[in-house]
């Protein structure tokens, strides 16, 4: 069985994982739009999950899709790590401290509204079943690893010659752009 101690071995050992260093203002550039979010990966019942968000139909960027808590950088943050942190706050009302990230995924942008995003592994043992989203997130999504796996397919609508793209379709939602490229540079992490 996978439990916690397992990922945080995994992630801690795989060498192409990032050491999440406070990345920060020394890396803006003014023509760029930076963003970060937390890959969750935590553990009710045992089993291994990951909470995602349905984003607000009402939101100007991405309405309606798949994401990770986070957002945009802005200039009261130290670094891309205190922005995930207090976006996921303000998002969905979780607290995540520093020692709880143990990894930073490869940065990922999206294609439509050119937003690099950094994304943080952090890791909970449990998390409520109570907590409220803010205006900006319809839904708390939690799912399992193993779930995600078996959804996994190529994502032939945006793919083309240069970018294979990927997609997950589970419960009834469909993962796609820079949220699956992050979940499927995790699950490559986990296989190894």
């Amino acid at each position: 069985m996978v439990t916690h101690k397992n990922f945080h071995d995994i992630i801690l050992n795989n060498k192409s994982l990032k050491i999440p260093i406070e990345l920060g203002i020394q890396y803006i550039n003014s023509n760029k739009i930076y963003s970060s979010v937390l890959v969750i990966i935590h553990f009710p019942h045992k089993v291994p999950s990951v909470l995602l968000t349905k984003r607000s139909l009402f939101l100007k960027n991405h309405p309606g899709e798949i994401s990770f808590p986070g957002g945009k950088f802005c200039s009261s943050d130290k670094s891309f790590i205190d922005t995930a942190i207090r976006e996921t706050h303000e998002e969905i009302g979780i607290t995540v401290n520093k020692k709880q990230i143990i990894g930073c995924l490869s940065p990922t942008y999206t294609y439509t509204s050119k937003i690099l995003i950094y994304p943080f592994i952090a890791l909970e043992d449990k998390i409520s079943d109570k907590l409220q989203p803010n205006s900006e997130v319809e839904r708390i999504i939690n799912l399992p690893v193993e779930k995600l796996k078996a959804s996994l397919t190529e994502d032939e609508y945006h793919s083309n010659k240069n970018f294979k793209m990927f997609k997950f379709i589970i419960d009834n939602y469909i993962i796609w752009g820079a949220t699956a490229r992050i979940l499927k540079d995790l699950l490559d992490i986990l296989k190894q």
